[in-house]
């Protein structure tokens, strides 16, 4: 993993209990039909967004100091599939794995976040007044479904953009795939089948030197950044389409942070029958 925002120092501290902000407003449902396994087969879902932003300043009479905003689509209670996803958006969005509900871990994250950056965006503004418009904090994060597979998955995306100082701030991507009947989180191993990983490794590196117009992985280290951190693995952070397979590592995970974020598209293995 190796996310950073800004400092690595600021981003570990963050990491233990990473990702939201303060109020829910709460949400306007939407109905979303998705395709459930077979062409005959068909479930309906009910979404609705989990929305919190505030907006602070560190004192009276200063420009903007902080911002902490969520914008999550959540699924009504009710089935696995529902039950699976707001368990991810707790536990691996949120970090907040105490609280039962999306709605209550934002708060809680939102409430022990700021409380944090006042505490140290105080100490900064009292020394550095004249660097105060570059102090500006910001966490952002959204999440909204992409799309069903034949084979009826469901993924689903979350974007986080933040600023904690540093440098430079930090953009992260996340995919969650999930069996819409079980509401089982898939990991790779669920998707690849048995003794095809190399096929599909081999498959990853040709296709980046294809992308990146490369000669080989060394070419391609040297022009990109690209395998300088480590090796190109089967990450979990992937993205089933019909028949292929996205698989995307984020910053500083196989390469330098100007590397940005690495993407890569390979046809999907068949499964055993």
């Amino acid at each position: 993993m190796g996310y950073f925002c800004g400092s690595s120092y600021k981003w570990l501290l963050i990491m233990k209990k990473l990702f939201i902000f303060l109020p829910l407003i709460a949400v306007a449902s939407a109905c979303v039909d998705w395709k459930s396994g077979s062409s005959s087969e068909h479930v309906e879902y009910s979404w609705g967004k989990a929305s919190m932003c505030i907006e602070n300043p560190i004192a009276p009479g200063e420009s903007l100091c902080y911002q902490i905003k969520f914008e999550l689509d959540t699924l009504a209670a009710g089935s696995d599939l529902a039950a699976a996803l707001s368990q991810v958006l707790r536990d691996s969005v949120i970090y907040t794995t105490s609280h039962p509900t999306v709605r209550e871990a934002m708060k809680a994250f939102a409430d022990m976040t700021e409380e944090e950056w006042k505490k140290e965006l105080a100490e900064i503004y009292s020394d550095e007044l004249e660097y105060k418009d570059a102090l500006q904090y910001y966490y952002s994060v959204e999440g909204h479904p992409l799309e069903e597979s034949q084979d009826g998955v469901l993924s689903y995306q979350t974007t986080t953009d933040c600023y904690l100082g540093g440098a430079h701030g930090s953009y992260v991507v996340n995919y969650y795939n999930f069996d819409v009947k079980s509401g089982k989180l898939l990991s790779i191993k669920d998707v690849i089948p048995e003794g095809k990983e190399q096929e599909v490794l081999k498959a990853m590196e040709e296709q980046l030197c294809k992308d990146w117009e490369a000669k080989d992985l060394a070419d391609l280290q040297e022009k990109t950044g690209i395998t300088m951190l480590g090796d190109l693995y089967l990450t979990n952070n992937f993205f089933v389409k019909e028949d292929s397979i996205l698989f995307l590592f984020n910053q500083y995970e196989i390469a330098p942070y100007a590397a940005g974020l690495i993407s890569v598209t390979v046809e999907k293995p068949e499964m055993p029958n």
